[in-house]
């Protein structure tokens, strides 16, 4: 963004760094989701399949084939989605898929785009009880929003949403919920920034080593050494 002012009669234009609060929800995601099921389609499809959906701190998740090795990934993460993005398109990302094994991660654009706190928990509502009616067999993971340093102003929300979410699954049953913003965060509160890339909302390898080592730890199962 440019500001003007006068500056001895003359015009003088100074860029100023401004951030960005534009709305995310609600995008075309045709092109991502053909290449999803391309990439579906190329599967072998000899081992259970593990299906990763959600907004771009999933659909950024590098070597999700090596963490999860035991399973058949498709990385179905739309970048920019919300939870009611996931209501819109939850067929060909999701069910059309055939998953075993199912990861959520949505909510974090929802609040950073404004939309009320109770109105997002309606959208997972519908989400998480259709995938658990529908695929009762599977298992369903919900990862709660992270913190983030670029959307830190936002942390009330992300905790009291969180805790909502962490209620309703445990409502609706059959689902693991794993919330790793204690993780993210230092003793004294502060949030750890070396967890991030530049833009300091997204997670770089040592953040998603955090969210690799985090979930193998409370779902052992999701450890390909896991031996049961």
């Amino acid at each position: 963004m440019f500001l003007f002012r006068l500056l001895g009669g003359a015009l003088i234009m100074i860029g100023v760094m401004v951030p960005s609060f534009a709305q995310l929800c609600g995008q075309d995601y045709t092109d991502r989701v053909a290449i999803v099921q391309r990439a579906a389609s190329r599967l072998e499809g000899n081992k259970p399949r593990l299906v990763l959906v959600g907004s771009s701190s999933f659909r950024k998740w590098p070597e999700t084939d090596t963490v999860f090795s035991h399973y058949d990934v498709i990385n179905a993460g739309f970048g920019g989605s919300c939870y009611e993005d996931l209501w819109l398109w939850r067929e060909p990302l999701l069910f059309d898929l055939q998953p075993n094994v199912v990861l959520v991660y949505e909510g974090d654009n929802d609040i950073n785009d404004g939309i009320p706190l109770g109105e997002v928990l309606r959208s997972a509502d519908k989400v998480l009880r259709d995938i658990r009616i529908r695929l009762p067999e599977a298992a369903l993971v919900v990862v709660a929003p992270k913190a983030s340093v670029a959307r830190q102003r936002l942390a009330p929300q992300y905790v009291e949403f969180n805790r909502s979410l962490d209620s309703l699954c445990q409502q609706i049953g059959g689902i693991d919920f794993v919330n790793f913003w204690g993780d993210q965060h230092r003793e004294d509160g502060t949030i750890r920034a070396e967890l991030f890339v530049d833009d300091m909302l997204h997670l770089n390898a040592k953040g998603y080593t955090l969210w690799v080592e985090g979930l193998r730890e409370r779902l052992p199962w999701l450890d390909p050494r896991w031996d049961p």
